[in-house]
């Protein structure tokens, strides 16, 4: 952690130059008042104090509170900027890392957690740039000020004054370790609740439904109960240090008071001398008080550092990306292709092969748990990829860049993925910079008109986030027409019309062969009747291809596609 801070202060070195030279001048200015003090006790017990002398001392004190006062400002404002500055460039960066990484690195995280390493734990890495660095210039700077010119009047009884701080120093630390592992189970109180709000703001719906608001309710409560003892057991150790401090001050003062008199005497020491030393000791309690705060803010901001280390540093396991830009989409081929998913036990896929060519529209379907979606997810490239060949236009797929191939992909997952936004602006993400008639014609294609005329405010309808104000079949439709408007050269549509009736489907699909005649599709689903017109039907079970060919073929062979065609034709007819 110290190596990344000063590899920070370097960059902004002449920022930091500035901010240690007006410590300094700080540090230095906080001397002079006790020198003058002293100087006025002695003049006064021995009697030589003139108006003119005392004049000169008032204005120096003038001069030096001005000095303070300016130097103080600078080194504040400067320091605590450049703290939130380095806030700022941590998000950027923790971000960044958030929108580049795939799938197998979301899986390594829980979602609380990465937002309370995105928050709390880039506060406590700010505190300690902030904060812990003004800790370590303006309490260093004190202390070695002050000591050497104690030590310049008295070493003996500043020797013996420093005793009960060096104490004092020995406890912070002694408590300080205590306070780290309270810090370190707070923390986790804090994910801990970060998951459980995150559960109860995505899940309400089922929340309401199974009546379990009270067994959510306790939970909660269970949750802030565990932050509330986390957070008391630091106050217990932070409260320790006061008392601590009154006491070992209040020793060094008596050794002060004792010896000084025993000094004073002797005449080896002047009572100015004595009330300097004295001052000088009170004064050294705010930078060693200022040490405990330190302890806390150093460990905090190391347990940060390494969680938002592990954050940054931890990859997705992907291929290195590829350097060639995918221009068109003309093939994309499976030979024997083998897939599994990082930590599980079997192959999800096994020996697809498979040749998708430009123009054509292929279903994909099977059993639940049969590999349609992990087969359409080989397309995004979100996970590495498996065994054998898996080419683009007769090329490896690893010589394409990622984010080249997401370029021709139009993608509606079955979890549709919608943002506390308008119906527009959930809609225009397809197309950034889209125009309102082209977002309505994709409103059109994806047979969403009816729905939004309905809506209060029409496409400036505020939908909640996640969609929680809309049903599950109008968060379908805003999804796929998102995907319209982008107008993709392939387009897949991942099991995304199962939350739409008999009628509404048929329209999307004769929407999808007008708009699309020519452009290739792919779409998974449960219902044939949504894959019938398909060019290309492929019937998976278990991660193999166990039928494939043109839905007329398929109904020849009489195999899995022709039962589950007449079983759902009769379901219809029933209905009907």
């Amino acid at each position: 952690m110290i190596g990344f801070i000063m590899n920070y202060v370097k960059q902004h070195k002449w920022l930091y130059l500035l901010v240690a030279i007006t410590l300094i001048i700080y540090d230095v200015s906080l001397l002079v008042p006790t020198k003058i003090i002293q100087g006025l006790v002695d003049k006064i017990s021995q009697q030589t104090l003139t108006e003119a002398s005392l004049i000169q001392d008032m204005l120096i004190l003038v001069g030096v509170t001005i000095l303070t006062y300016v130097t103080g400002y600078i080194w504040h404002v400067k320091l605590f900027q450049s703290s939130v500055r380095f806030k700022f460039e941590m998000q950027q960066q923790s971000f960044w890392k958030l929108v580049v990484m795939r799938t197998p690195f979301y899986e390594k995280f829980r979602s609380g957690d990465v937002m309370t390493r995105f928050s709390t734990d880039v506060e406590g890495l700010m505190d300690m740039v902030g904060y812990g660095l003004m800790i370590v210039v303006y309490a260093g700077g004190m202390i070695a000020f002050i000591i050497p010119t104690m030590f310049v009047i008295s070493w003996q009884i500043s020797l013996v004054a420093l005793i009960p701080m060096v104490m004092l120093v020995a406890g912070i630390y002694f408590i300080g370790q205590q306070q780290d592992k309270a810090v370190e189970a707070n923390r986790e109180a804090v994910a801990d609740l970060n998951d459980e709000v995150l559960e109860v703001v995505e899940g309400i719906r089922v929340t309401r439904a199974y009546s379990k608001k009270e067994r959510q309710e306790r939970k909660f409560q269970e949750r802030t109960r565990k932050l509330a003892r986390g957070g008391d057991n630091i106050m217990v150790f932070q409260s320790l240090y006061s008392p601590l401090a009154t006491i070992l001050l209040g020793l060094a003062t008596v050794a002060i008071l004792g010896m000084g008199a025993i000094f004073l005497e002797r005449g080896q020491v002047s009572l100015g001398q004595v009330i300097a030393l004295q001052l000088y000791t009170g004064t050294l309690l705010e930078p060693f008080w200022m040490l405990s705060d330190f302890i806390l803010v150093y460990q905090t901001g190391k347990t940060s550092f390494v969680k938002l280390q592990e954050l940054i540093e931890t990859g997705d396991d992907m291929e290195e990306d590829g350097k060639d830009l995918l221009v068109s989409l003309q093939e994309v081929a499976f030979r024997d292709y083998d897939f599994r998913y990082p930590q599980a036990e079997r192959n999800s896929l096994i020996g697809i092969s498979w040749t998708l060519k430009a123009g054509q529209t292929v279903g994909i379907v099977g059993k639940t748990g049969s590999g349609k979606t992990t087969l359409v997810r080989q397309f995004l490239r979100q996970y590495p990829i498996g065994t054998q060949g898996f080419t683009i236009n007769g090329q490896s797929v690893l010589d394409f860049k990622r984010s080249s191939i997401e370029g021709k992909i139009g993608y509606v997952p079955q979890e549709h993925i919608l943002f506390s936004k308008t119906v527009r602006e959930n809609i225009a993400l397809g197309k950034p910079g889209s125009q309102i008639e082209e977002i309505a014609q994709a409103i059109e294609t994806a047979d969403f008109t009816k729905d939004l005329e309905r809506m209060s405010e029409g496409m400036e309808t505020m939908i909640g986030e996640r969609g929680v104000s809309i049903s599950g079949g109008q968060k379908q439709r805003i999804s796929i027409a998102r995907a319209f408007l982008r107008n993709p050269e392939l387009l897949i549509l991942d099991d995304s019309l199962s939350a739409v009736d008999a009628r509404t489907e048929r329209q999307i699909i004769e929407n999808i062969q007008r708009e699309r005649e020519g452009k290739t599709n792919i779409i998974v689903t449960h219902r044939l009747s949504a894959v019938h017109h398909a060019d290309w039907i492929l019937v998976l079970e278990d991660g193999r291809i166990i039928e494939e060919g043109t839905p007329g073929q398929l109904l020849a062979n009489e195999g899995w596609y022709y039962e589950q065609y007449q079983r759902q034709q009769s379901q219809e007819g029933e209905e009907a």
